[in-house]
Protein backbone atom coordinates (compact mmCIF):
# COMPACT_ATOMS: atom_id res chain seq x y z
CA UNK A 1 0.00 0.00 0.00
CA UNK A 2 1.38 3.49 -0.38
CA UNK A 3 1.32 6.00 2.21
CA UNK A 4 1.84 9.76 2.34
CA UNK A 5 2.55 11.47 5.79
CA UNK A 6 3.07 14.73 6.89
CA UNK A 7 6.08 16.94 8.38
CA UNK A 8 5.67 18.61 11.91
CA UNK A 9 5.83 22.24 11.46
CA UNK A 10 6.94 24.63 14.41
CA UNK A 11 3.24 26.26 14.98
CA UNK A 12 5.25 29.85 15.19
CA UNK A 13 6.08 29.42 11.48
CA UNK A 14 2.91 28.36 10.40
CA UNK A 15 0.66 30.50 8.24
CA UNK A 16 -3.06 30.66 8.06
CA UNK A 17 -2.88 29.06 4.36
CA UNK A 18 -0.35 26.16 5.57
CA UNK A 19 -2.22 25.09 8.48
CA UNK A 20 -5.31 24.79 5.96
CA UNK A 21 -3.45 23.04 3.82
CA UNK A 22 -2.05 21.02 6.89
CA UNK A 23 -5.74 20.10 8.16
CA UNK A 24 -7.17 19.63 4.50
CA UNK A 25 -4.77 17.06 3.46
CA UNK A 26 -5.18 15.34 6.93
CA UNK A 27 -8.76 14.72 6.15
CA UNK A 28 -8.06 13.72 2.67
CA UNK A 29 -5.26 11.21 3.09
CA UNK A 30 -7.10 8.35 4.87
CA UNK A 31 -9.55 8.70 1.40
CA UNK A 32 -7.06 8.69 -1.06
CA UNK A 33 -4.93 6.02 0.46
CA UNK A 34 -7.89 3.92 0.12
CA UNK A 35 -8.52 4.71 -3.88
CA UNK A 36 -5.18 4.24 -4.49
CA UNK A 37 -5.44 0.54 -5.46
CA UNK A 38 -6.47 0.78 -8.61
CA UNK A 39 -3.22 3.02 -9.27
CA UNK A 40 -1.10 0.52 -7.68
CA UNK A 41 -2.45 -2.14 -10.38
CA UNK A 42 -1.67 0.08 -13.56
CA UNK A 43 0.83 2.05 -13.19
CA UNK A 44 4.49 2.61 -11.63
CA UNK A 45 5.26 3.65 -8.01
CA UNK A 46 6.77 6.86 -9.79
CA UNK A 47 3.56 7.86 -11.52
CA UNK A 48 1.20 7.54 -8.82
CA UNK A 49 3.19 9.92 -7.00
CA UNK A 50 3.33 12.18 -10.15
CA UNK A 51 -0.99 12.08 -10.58
CA UNK A 52 -1.17 12.39 -6.63
CA UNK A 53 1.38 15.93 -6.58
CA UNK A 54 -0.41 17.13 -9.79
CA UNK A 55 -3.50 16.94 -8.19
CA UNK A 56 -2.47 18.92 -5.35
CA UNK A 57 -0.26 21.49 -7.13
CA UNK A 58 -3.11 22.35 -9.48
CA UNK A 59 -5.04 23.88 -7.08
CA UNK A 60 -5.18 27.07 -5.44
CA UNK A 61 -5.74 27.41 -1.67
CA UNK A 62 -8.61 29.34 -2.05
CA UNK A 63 -10.21 26.20 -4.88
CA UNK A 64 -9.23 23.93 -1.56
CA UNK A 65 -11.43 26.32 0.50
CA UNK A 66 -13.95 26.10 -1.94
CA UNK A 67 -14.14 22.25 -1.78
CA UNK A 68 -14.35 22.81 2.34
CA UNK A 69 -17.01 25.25 1.59
CA UNK A 70 -19.08 22.70 -0.97
CA UNK A 71 -18.99 19.89 2.08
CA UNK A 72 -19.81 22.33 4.64
CA UNK A 73 -21.86 25.05 3.10
CA UNK A 74 -25.57 23.81 4.01
CA UNK A 75 -27.54 22.46 7.23
CA UNK A 76 -29.54 20.80 5.14
CA UNK A 77 -29.70 17.08 6.14
CA UNK A 78 -30.32 14.41 3.58
CA UNK A 79 -32.36 11.63 4.62
CA UNK A 80 -32.69 9.38 1.32
CA UNK A 81 -34.92 6.14 0.72
CA UNK A 82 -34.45 3.48 1.40
CA UNK A 83 -31.65 1.86 -1.11
CA UNK A 84 -30.24 5.07 -1.79
CA UNK A 85 -26.70 5.36 -1.22
CA UNK A 86 -25.53 7.77 -3.16
CA UNK A 87 -26.43 11.39 -3.29
CA UNK A 88 -25.67 15.37 -2.29
CA UNK A 89 -26.99 19.02 -2.31
CA UNK A 90 -26.61 21.59 -5.84
CA UNK A 91 -26.91 24.89 -4.65
CA UNK A 92 -26.04 28.15 -5.94
CA UNK A 93 -23.20 30.21 -5.16
CA UNK A 94 -25.31 32.32 -3.05
CA UNK A 95 -26.40 29.08 -1.49
CA UNK A 96 -29.90 28.35 -3.09
CA UNK A 97 -31.29 25.33 -3.93
CA UNK A 98 -31.15 24.14 -8.00
CA UNK A 99 -33.66 22.01 -9.02
CA UNK A 100 -34.12 19.87 -12.58
CA UNK A 101 -30.13 19.66 -12.50
CA UNK A 102 -29.18 15.76 -13.86
CA UNK A 103 -26.67 13.95 -12.20
CA UNK A 104 -25.53 10.38 -12.91
CA UNK A 105 -23.11 8.10 -11.40
CA UNK A 106 -22.12 6.99 -15.15
CA UNK A 107 -24.68 4.28 -15.53
CA UNK A 108 -28.20 5.84 -14.47
CA UNK A 109 -29.36 9.66 -14.36
CA UNK A 110 -31.29 11.30 -11.98
CA UNK A 111 -32.59 15.18 -11.31
CA UNK A 112 -32.33 17.41 -8.28
CA UNK A 113 -35.55 18.12 -6.71
CA UNK A 114 -36.84 21.34 -5.65
CA UNK A 115 -34.61 21.18 -2.59
CA UNK A 116 -32.26 20.87 -4.76
CA UNK A 117 -31.47 16.86 -3.86
CA UNK A 118 -30.39 13.82 -5.47
CA UNK A 119 -30.44 10.81 -4.81
CA UNK A 120 -29.51 7.15 -6.71
CA UNK A 121 -28.76 3.76 -6.32
CA UNK A 122 -25.09 3.65 -7.04
CA UNK A 123 -23.78 1.00 -9.34
CA UNK A 124 -21.56 -1.36 -8.30
CA UNK A 125 -19.12 -0.76 -11.08
CA UNK A 126 -19.54 3.41 -10.16
CA UNK A 127 -16.48 5.27 -9.01
CA UNK A 128 -17.48 8.60 -10.22
CA UNK A 129 -20.51 11.31 -9.34
CA UNK A 130 -21.11 14.45 -11.44
CA UNK A 131 -23.93 16.77 -12.91
CA UNK A 132 -24.60 17.82 -16.40
CA UNK A 133 -24.20 21.95 -16.27
CA UNK A 134 -27.31 23.29 -17.11
CA UNK A 135 -27.93 25.69 -19.62
CA UNK A 136 -27.89 28.92 -17.20
CA UNK A 137 -24.95 28.21 -15.21
CA UNK A 138 -20.94 28.76 -15.76
CA UNK A 139 -19.14 25.86 -16.53
CA UNK A 140 -17.09 24.80 -13.44
CA UNK A 141 -13.01 25.04 -14.05
CA UNK A 142 -10.23 23.62 -12.51
CA UNK A 143 -9.26 27.35 -11.02
CA UNK A 144 -8.67 30.99 -12.50
CA UNK A 145 -5.16 29.20 -14.25
CA UNK A 146 -6.96 25.89 -15.15
CA UNK A 147 -9.71 25.69 -17.92
CA UNK A 148 -10.33 22.22 -17.74
CA UNK A 149 -14.16 22.16 -16.87
CA UNK A 150 -14.41 20.43 -13.60
CA UNK A 151 -18.32 18.87 -13.13
CA UNK A 152 -17.28 15.55 -10.96
CA UNK A 153 -16.34 14.16 -7.99
CA UNK A 154 -14.41 10.90 -7.24
CA UNK A 155 -16.22 8.62 -4.91
CA UNK A 156 -14.41 7.83 -1.52
CA UNK A 157 -14.90 4.92 0.23
CA UNK A 158 -18.10 4.58 2.24
CA UNK A 159 -18.66 8.46 1.89
CA UNK A 160 -22.12 8.72 0.40
CA UNK A 161 -23.17 12.01 0.63
CA UNK A 162 -21.20 14.67 -2.78
CA UNK A 163 -22.61 18.23 -3.31
CA UNK A 164 -21.74 20.83 -5.68
CA UNK A 165 -22.06 24.67 -5.97
CA UNK A 166 -22.96 25.98 -9.45
CA UNK A 167 -22.12 29.89 -10.48
CA UNK A 168 -25.35 31.57 -12.29
CA UNK A 169 -24.91 33.48 -15.51
CA UNK A 170 -26.67 36.70 -16.38
CA UNK A 171 -28.54 35.20 -19.18
CA UNK A 172 -28.31 31.86 -20.90
CA UNK A 173 -25.42 32.33 -23.85
CA UNK A 174 -27.76 31.64 -27.29
CA UNK A 175 -24.83 32.70 -29.22
CA UNK A 176 -21.04 31.11 -28.50
CA UNK A 177 -18.54 29.26 -29.79
CA UNK A 178 -16.79 25.95 -30.33
CA UNK A 179 -13.82 25.25 -30.72
CA UNK A 180 -12.48 21.19 -31.58
CA UNK A 181 -9.07 19.98 -31.38
CA UNK A 182 -7.61 16.78 -32.60
CA UNK A 183 -5.22 14.50 -31.45
CA UNK A 184 -2.36 16.41 -29.91
CA UNK A 185 -1.29 12.86 -29.34
CA UNK A 186 1.85 14.01 -27.21
CA UNK A 187 4.55 11.47 -26.25
CA UNK A 188 7.24 14.09 -24.77
CA UNK A 189 7.55 16.73 -22.75
CA UNK A 190 9.43 18.44 -25.82
CA UNK A 191 6.02 17.12 -27.89
CA UNK A 192 4.01 19.19 -25.01
CA UNK A 193 6.21 21.88 -25.27
CA UNK A 194 5.45 22.26 -28.74
CA UNK A 195 1.91 22.00 -28.69
CA UNK A 196 1.26 24.77 -26.28
CA UNK A 197 3.71 27.24 -28.26
CA UNK A 198 1.77 26.24 -31.56
CA UNK A 199 -1.64 25.10 -30.90
CA UNK A 200 -2.57 26.32 -27.46
CA UNK A 201 -0.79 30.21 -28.43
CA UNK A 202 -2.89 30.45 -31.56
CA UNK A 203 -5.98 29.12 -29.46
CA UNK A 204 -5.15 31.70 -26.93
CA UNK A 205 -5.16 34.67 -29.60
CA UNK A 206 -8.37 33.71 -31.22
CA UNK A 207 -10.16 32.94 -27.93
CA UNK A 208 -8.44 36.72 -26.90
CA UNK A 209 -9.82 38.79 -29.49
CA UNK A 210 -13.20 36.66 -30.07
CA UNK A 211 -16.23 38.67 -29.11
CA UNK A 212 -18.70 35.49 -28.28
CA UNK A 213 -17.87 32.50 -25.37
CA UNK A 214 -15.34 30.27 -26.48
CA UNK A 215 -16.10 26.42 -25.30
CA UNK A 216 -13.41 23.66 -26.31
CA UNK A 217 -13.16 20.22 -27.42
CA UNK A 218 -10.77 17.86 -27.38
CA UNK A 219 -11.23 15.08 -29.51
CA UNK A 220 -9.08 12.49 -27.82
CA UNK A 221 -5.13 11.01 -28.29
CA UNK A 222 -4.53 13.54 -25.61
CA UNK A 223 -1.32 11.94 -25.36
CA UNK A 224 0.26 9.03 -27.25
CA UNK A 225 0.09 6.21 -24.81
CA UNK A 226 2.04 8.69 -22.41
CA UNK A 227 -0.34 8.41 -19.61
CA UNK A 228 2.79 9.99 -17.60
CA UNK A 229 1.70 13.47 -19.67
CA UNK A 230 -1.62 13.43 -18.81
CA UNK A 231 -1.45 16.14 -15.77
CA UNK A 232 0.71 17.88 -18.01
CA UNK A 233 -1.34 18.48 -20.75
CA UNK A 234 -4.45 19.24 -18.87
CA UNK A 235 -2.45 21.99 -17.63
CA UNK A 236 -1.42 23.17 -21.46
CA UNK A 237 -4.82 22.85 -22.66
CA UNK A 238 -6.04 25.09 -19.65
CA UNK A 239 -4.04 28.00 -20.46
CA UNK A 240 -6.24 30.10 -21.97
CA UNK A 241 -9.74 31.65 -20.53
CA UNK A 242 -11.75 29.02 -22.58
CA UNK A 243 -13.29 26.39 -20.66
CA UNK A 244 -12.63 22.77 -22.68
CA UNK A 245 -13.61 19.25 -22.21
CA UNK A 246 -12.04 15.94 -23.17
CA UNK A 247 -13.13 12.93 -24.54
CA UNK A 248 -10.75 9.48 -24.45
CA UNK A 249 -8.67 8.08 -27.18
CA UNK A 250 -7.14 4.72 -28.13
CA UNK A 251 -4.03 6.10 -26.91
CA UNK A 252 -5.71 6.98 -23.84
CA UNK A 253 -6.05 3.53 -22.45
CA UNK A 254 -3.67 1.98 -20.56
CA UNK A 255 -1.60 -0.34 -22.60
CA UNK A 256 -1.35 -2.49 -19.62
CA UNK A 257 -4.88 -3.50 -18.83
CA UNK A 258 -5.95 -6.77 -20.83
CA UNK A 259 -9.54 -7.42 -21.65
CA UNK A 260 -10.90 -4.43 -19.28
CA UNK A 261 -12.56 -1.49 -20.99
CA UNK A 262 -13.55 0.24 -17.73
CA UNK A 263 -10.17 0.02 -15.74
CA UNK A 264 -8.17 0.69 -18.94
CA UNK A 265 -9.95 4.06 -18.54
CA UNK A 266 -9.09 4.87 -15.21
CA UNK A 267 -5.90 6.25 -15.06
CA UNK A 268 -7.38 9.00 -17.73
CA UNK A 269 -10.37 9.28 -15.55
CA UNK A 270 -8.34 10.16 -12.37
CA UNK A 271 -6.66 12.91 -14.44
CA UNK A 272 -9.75 14.80 -16.81
CA UNK A 273 -13.22 13.19 -15.46
CA UNK A 274 -15.98 10.92 -16.64
CA UNK A 275 -15.86 9.04 -20.02
CA UNK A 276 -19.67 9.80 -20.72
CA UNK A 277 -21.05 13.12 -19.88
CA UNK A 278 -23.11 15.81 -21.18
CA UNK A 279 -23.39 19.27 -20.41
CA UNK A 280 -25.70 22.85 -21.93
CA UNK A 281 -24.85 25.81 -23.52
CA UNK A 282 -27.95 28.04 -24.41
CA UNK A 283 -30.40 25.62 -26.71
CA UNK A 284 -27.14 23.06 -27.18
CA UNK A 285 -26.92 20.03 -25.57
CA UNK A 286 -23.67 18.27 -25.81
CA UNK A 287 -22.65 14.53 -24.85
CA UNK A 288 -18.91 13.01 -24.91
CA UNK A 289 -19.05 9.21 -25.45
CA UNK A 290 -16.36 7.18 -25.18
CA UNK A 291 -16.52 5.35 -28.38
CA UNK A 292 -12.92 2.95 -27.89
CA UNK A 293 -14.01 -0.57 -26.70
CA UNK A 294 -9.95 -1.56 -25.40
CA UNK A 295 -8.53 -4.81 -25.07
CA UNK A 296 -5.24 -4.01 -24.05
CA UNK A 297 -1.84 -3.69 -25.80
CA UNK A 298 -3.31 -1.40 -28.68
CA UNK A 299 -6.01 -3.62 -29.43
CA UNK A 300 -9.14 -2.21 -29.61
CA UNK A 301 -12.61 -2.01 -32.13
CA UNK A 302 -15.04 1.23 -32.41
CA UNK A 303 -18.50 1.25 -31.01
CA UNK A 304 -21.29 1.53 -28.07
CA UNK A 305 -21.68 -0.65 -24.61
CA UNK A 306 -25.13 -1.39 -23.95
CA UNK A 307 -24.56 0.39 -20.87
CA UNK A 308 -23.42 3.28 -22.49
CA UNK A 309 -26.74 3.25 -24.84
CA UNK A 310 -29.00 3.09 -22.05
CA UNK A 311 -26.95 5.46 -20.27
CA UNK A 312 -27.54 8.03 -23.23
CA UNK A 313 -30.93 7.10 -23.24
CA UNK A 314 -31.63 8.46 -19.82
CA UNK A 315 -29.46 11.41 -20.24
CA UNK A 316 -31.33 12.73 -23.58
CA UNK A 317 -34.43 12.20 -21.50
CA UNK A 318 -34.25 14.99 -19.70
CA UNK A 319 -33.39 17.24 -23.21
CA UNK A 320 -35.94 19.13 -24.79
CA UNK A 321 -36.79 17.90 -28.30
CA UNK A 322 -35.98 21.52 -29.66
CA UNK A 323 -32.40 21.62 -28.21
CA UNK A 324 -29.50 21.09 -30.70
CA UNK A 325 -27.69 17.89 -29.49
CA UNK A 326 -23.91 17.39 -30.73
CA UNK A 327 -22.12 14.20 -29.70
CA UNK A 328 -18.73 13.90 -29.84
CA UNK A 329 -16.49 11.20 -29.01
CA UNK A 330 -12.94 9.74 -30.45
CA UNK A 331 -13.45 7.24 -34.02
CA UNK A 332 -15.50 8.41 -36.43
CA UNK A 333 -18.69 6.37 -37.42
CA UNK A 334 -19.20 7.17 -40.97
CA UNK A 335 -21.17 3.87 -42.63
CA UNK A 336 -18.76 1.44 -40.37
CA UNK A 337 -21.27 -1.35 -40.33
CA UNK A 338 -19.26 -3.36 -37.56
CA UNK A 339 -19.55 -0.44 -35.27
CA UNK A 340 -21.28 -1.83 -32.34
CA UNK A 341 -24.45 0.05 -31.41
CA UNK A 342 -23.69 2.18 -34.18
CA UNK A 343 -27.90 3.00 -35.24
CA UNK A 344 -28.90 2.40 -31.83
CA UNK A 345 -26.81 5.66 -31.11
CA UNK A 346 -27.95 7.69 -34.02
CA UNK A 347 -31.15 6.51 -33.86
CA UNK A 348 -31.51 8.50 -30.30
CA UNK A 349 -31.17 12.06 -31.92
CA UNK A 350 -33.54 11.82 -34.84
CA UNK A 351 -36.60 13.65 -32.71
CA UNK A 352 -34.33 16.51 -31.91
CA UNK A 353 -34.61 20.01 -34.13
CA UNK A 354 -30.84 19.34 -34.92
CA UNK A 355 -27.70 17.44 -34.35
CA UNK A 356 -23.99 17.46 -35.06
CA UNK A 357 -21.13 14.93 -34.60
CA UNK A 358 -17.65 15.53 -33.73
CA UNK A 359 -14.36 12.95 -33.87
CA UNK A 360 -11.00 12.87 -34.32
CA UNK A 361 -8.42 9.75 -34.57
CA UNK A 362 -7.49 9.73 -38.21
CA UNK A 363 -4.99 12.44 -39.05
CA UNK A 364 -6.91 13.86 -42.01
CA UNK A 365 -10.03 16.11 -42.02
CA UNK A 366 -13.43 15.68 -43.24
CA UNK A 367 -16.83 16.96 -43.26
CA UNK A 368 -18.81 13.46 -43.96
CA UNK A 369 -22.59 13.17 -44.44
CA UNK A 370 -23.77 10.09 -42.45
CA UNK A 371 -27.28 9.65 -44.40
CA UNK A 372 -28.53 6.54 -42.27
CA UNK A 373 -30.04 5.87 -40.07
CA UNK A 374 -29.90 10.17 -39.53
CA UNK A 375 -28.96 12.72 -41.74
CA UNK A 376 -26.15 14.54 -40.53
CA UNK A 377 -23.09 15.95 -40.38
CA UNK A 378 -19.93 13.91 -39.07
CA UNK A 379 -16.96 16.45 -38.65
CA UNK A 380 -13.58 14.31 -38.48
CA UNK A 381 -10.82 17.00 -37.36
CA UNK A 382 -7.54 17.11 -38.36
CA UNK A 383 -4.91 16.62 -35.93
CA UNK A 384 -3.71 19.63 -33.56
CA UNK A 385 -0.20 17.56 -34.03
CA UNK A 386 -0.46 16.43 -37.93
CA UNK A 387 1.15 13.59 -38.96
CA UNK A 388 2.36 12.80 -35.36
CA UNK A 389 4.50 16.06 -34.87
CA UNK A 390 6.83 14.84 -37.84
CA UNK A 391 5.82 18.20 -39.70
CA UNK A 392 3.47 20.82 -39.95
CA UNK A 393 1.11 18.55 -42.33
CA UNK A 394 -1.82 16.24 -41.40
CA UNK A 395 -1.56 12.74 -43.75
CA UNK A 396 -3.64 14.88 -45.85
CA UNK A 397 -2.39 17.87 -46.62
CA UNK A 398 -4.50 19.78 -44.11
CA UNK A 399 -2.20 22.06 -41.47
CA UNK A 400 -1.74 21.40 -38.20
CA UNK A 401 -4.48 23.46 -37.02
CA UNK A 402 -8.07 23.33 -34.71
CA UNK A 403 -11.64 23.79 -36.17
CA UNK A 404 -14.17 26.83 -34.94
CA UNK A 405 -17.87 26.75 -34.90
CA UNK A 406 -20.04 29.70 -34.48
CA UNK A 407 -23.32 28.75 -33.15
CA UNK A 408 -26.42 30.41 -32.81
CA UNK A 409 -29.78 28.94 -30.68
CA UNK A 410 -29.78 25.64 -32.54
CA UNK A 411 -27.84 26.08 -35.59
CA UNK A 412 -23.91 26.57 -37.38
CA UNK A 413 -24.12 30.08 -38.41
CA UNK A 414 -20.34 29.75 -39.47
CA UNK A 415 -17.62 27.31 -39.42
CA UNK A 416 -13.89 27.01 -40.67
CA UNK A 417 -10.91 25.63 -39.98
CA UNK A 418 -7.96 27.31 -38.54
CA UNK A 419 -4.49 26.31 -39.41
CA UNK A 420 -2.01 27.10 -36.58
CA UNK A 421 0.46 30.07 -37.34
CA UNK A 422 -1.45 31.06 -40.35
CA UNK A 423 -4.20 33.45 -40.76
CA UNK A 424 -7.94 32.30 -40.64
CA UNK A 425 -8.14 33.38 -44.28
CA UNK A 426 -5.65 30.21 -45.33
CA UNK A 427 -8.03 27.56 -46.51
CA UNK A 428 -6.49 26.68 -49.89
CA UNK A 429 -3.01 25.34 -50.96
CA UNK A 430 -1.99 25.11 -54.97
CA UNK A 431 0.56 23.20 -57.10
CA UNK A 432 0.80 22.23 -60.43
CA UNK A 433 0.04 18.89 -61.54
CA UNK A 434 3.56 18.31 -62.59
CA UNK A 435 5.67 19.32 -59.37
CA UNK A 436 7.46 16.90 -57.68
CA UNK A 437 8.17 16.92 -53.82
CA UNK A 438 9.96 14.78 -52.02
CA UNK A 439 14.35 14.39 -51.47
CA UNK A 440 16.52 11.64 -50.25
CA UNK A 441 13.72 8.94 -49.59
CA UNK A 442 11.89 9.34 -52.96
CA UNK A 443 9.79 11.86 -54.80
CA UNK A 444 5.81 11.89 -55.65
CA UNK A 445 3.84 13.91 -57.61
CA UNK A 446 0.06 14.33 -58.80
CA UNK A 447 0.94 12.57 -61.81
CA UNK A 448 -0.95 15.63 -63.44
CA UNK A 449 0.33 17.69 -66.67
CA UNK A 450 1.90 21.33 -65.83
CA UNK A 451 -1.57 22.68 -67.39
CA UNK A 452 -3.22 20.99 -64.57
CA UNK A 453 -3.80 23.19 -61.27
CA UNK A 454 -4.27 21.03 -58.02
CA UNK A 455 -6.11 22.56 -55.27
CA UNK A 456 -5.90 21.28 -51.74
CA UNK A 457 -9.46 22.62 -49.59
CA UNK A 458 -9.37 20.99 -46.74
CA UNK A 459 -12.64 22.18 -45.23
CA UNK A 460 -14.88 21.79 -48.35
CA UNK A 461 -17.86 20.14 -47.92
CA UNK A 462 -20.65 19.55 -50.58
CA UNK A 463 -22.33 23.14 -50.42
CA UNK A 464 -18.98 25.04 -51.20
CA UNK A 465 -18.95 26.57 -54.31
CA UNK A 466 -15.00 26.40 -56.13
CA UNK A 467 -14.11 28.94 -59.20
CA UNK A 468 -11.20 29.23 -61.03
CA UNK A 469 -9.95 32.26 -63.04
CA UNK A 470 -7.12 32.97 -65.28
CA UNK A 471 -6.09 36.20 -65.72
CA UNK A 472 -8.73 37.93 -64.03
CA UNK A 473 -11.67 35.78 -65.81
CA UNK A 474 -13.89 33.29 -64.51
CA UNK A 475 -13.70 29.81 -66.49
CA UNK A 476 -14.96 27.02 -64.59
CA UNK A 477 -16.78 25.46 -61.65
CA UNK A 478 -14.33 22.36 -60.13
CA UNK A 479 -15.58 19.43 -58.93
CA UNK A 480 -13.80 17.52 -55.91
CA UNK A 481 -11.86 14.79 -57.25
CA UNK A 482 -11.96 11.09 -55.98
CA UNK A 483 -9.61 10.43 -53.03
CA UNK A 484 -6.07 11.27 -53.90
CA UNK A 485 -2.61 11.16 -52.56
CA UNK A 486 -1.21 14.39 -51.23
CA UNK A 487 1.89 14.97 -53.27
CA UNK A 488 3.06 17.49 -50.99
CA UNK A 489 2.67 15.74 -47.44
CA UNK A 490 3.70 12.49 -48.49
CA UNK A 491 6.73 14.18 -50.65
CA UNK A 492 7.62 15.80 -46.65
CA UNK A 493 6.66 12.67 -44.87
CA UNK A 494 8.10 10.05 -47.17
CA UNK A 495 10.41 11.43 -49.55
CA UNK A 496 12.37 13.12 -46.70
CA UNK A 497 12.01 12.05 -43.83
CA UNK A 498 11.56 8.18 -44.30
CA UNK A 499 8.34 7.82 -42.98
CA UNK A 500 5.94 4.70 -43.67
CA UNK A 501 4.07 5.06 -46.83
CA UNK A 502 0.87 3.63 -45.39
CA UNK A 503 0.47 5.60 -42.46
CA UNK A 504 1.69 9.11 -43.86
CA UNK A 505 -0.95 9.60 -46.41
CA UNK A 506 0.19 7.34 -49.37
CA UNK A 507 -2.47 4.72 -49.23
CA UNK A 508 -6.04 3.88 -47.76
CA UNK A 509 -7.77 6.18 -45.81
CA UNK A 510 -4.90 8.88 -45.14
CA UNK A 511 -5.66 9.57 -48.92
CA UNK A 512 -7.26 13.66 -49.17
CA UNK A 513 -10.62 13.65 -49.67
CA UNK A 514 -10.77 17.60 -50.55
CA UNK A 515 -8.71 18.09 -54.00
CA UNK A 516 -9.91 20.05 -56.73
CA UNK A 517 -8.46 19.98 -59.73
CA UNK A 518 -8.51 22.66 -62.64
CA UNK A 519 -7.13 22.38 -66.49
CA UNK A 520 -5.77 25.45 -67.78
CA UNK A 521 -7.78 26.88 -70.73
CA UNK A 522 -4.82 29.10 -71.20
CA UNK A 523 -1.73 27.47 -70.95
CA UNK A 524 0.26 30.53 -70.78
CA UNK A 525 -2.37 32.49 -68.32
CA UNK A 526 0.25 34.60 -66.08
CA UNK A 527 -2.47 34.92 -63.03
CA UNK A 528 -4.58 31.70 -62.27
CA UNK A 529 -6.92 32.44 -59.14
CA UNK A 530 -9.15 29.47 -56.96
CA UNK A 531 -11.78 30.80 -55.30
CA UNK A 532 -13.87 28.71 -52.62
CA UNK A 533 -17.58 30.08 -51.04
CA UNK A 534 -18.27 27.99 -48.03
CA UNK A 535 -21.78 27.18 -47.36
CA UNK A 536 -21.98 30.76 -44.88
CA UNK A 537 -20.88 32.73 -47.77
CA UNK A 538 -17.32 33.69 -46.45
CA UNK A 539 -14.98 33.60 -49.52
CA UNK A 540 -11.34 32.40 -49.34
CA UNK A 541 -8.74 33.04 -52.60
CA UNK A 542 -5.22 32.14 -53.34
CA UNK A 543 -3.00 32.74 -56.27
CA UNK A 544 0.45 31.39 -55.16
CA UNK A 545 1.68 28.28 -56.41
CA UNK A 546 3.52 25.57 -53.98
CA UNK A 547 6.22 24.02 -55.45
CA UNK A 548 8.97 23.52 -52.96
CA UNK A 549 8.72 21.88 -48.85
CA UNK A 550 9.90 24.97 -47.14
CA UNK A 551 6.13 25.36 -45.15
CA UNK A 552 5.88 21.37 -44.59
CA UNK A 553 9.33 21.30 -42.13
CA UNK A 554 8.81 22.45 -38.40
CA UNK A 555 7.80 25.48 -37.76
Amino acid sequence: MLYFTFLTIRKKIISPEIMFITQYLKDKIEKINKNLSFIQTTLPLGLSLIIFVSYFGCKKIEDLQEEEKEKNNSSVIIKPAEGMDLYGLITDSKGKPVSDVVVSDGYSCVTTNSEGVYQMKKHAEADIVYYSTPTNFEINVANSSISAATFWKTLMGSEKRYDFTLTELDRPETDFTLVCIGDPQTTSAAQVTRFRAETMTDIQDFVDNHDKPCYGLVLGDITGDHLELNSSMRLTLGTTKMPYFVTIGNHDHNKSVLNNDLEAGKVFQSVFGPLNYSFNRGNVHFVCLDNVIYDGQSDYTAGFTDEQIEWLKQDLSFVSKDKMVIVYYHIPLRHTNSYKNREKMLGLLKDFKSNQLMAGHTHYHENFMITHPISTFEHIHAAACGAWWHSTLNTDGTPNGYAVYEISDTKFTNWFYKSTNYPKDFQIRLHRGNTSFGGDYGYFSFNKPSTTIVANIWNADPEWKIEAYEDGQYITDLTVQPTMVDAFSVGYHVGVLNRNLSSYGGSGSGKSKHIFLHSLKNPDATTIKIKATDRFGNEYVQSELISDLKTAANY
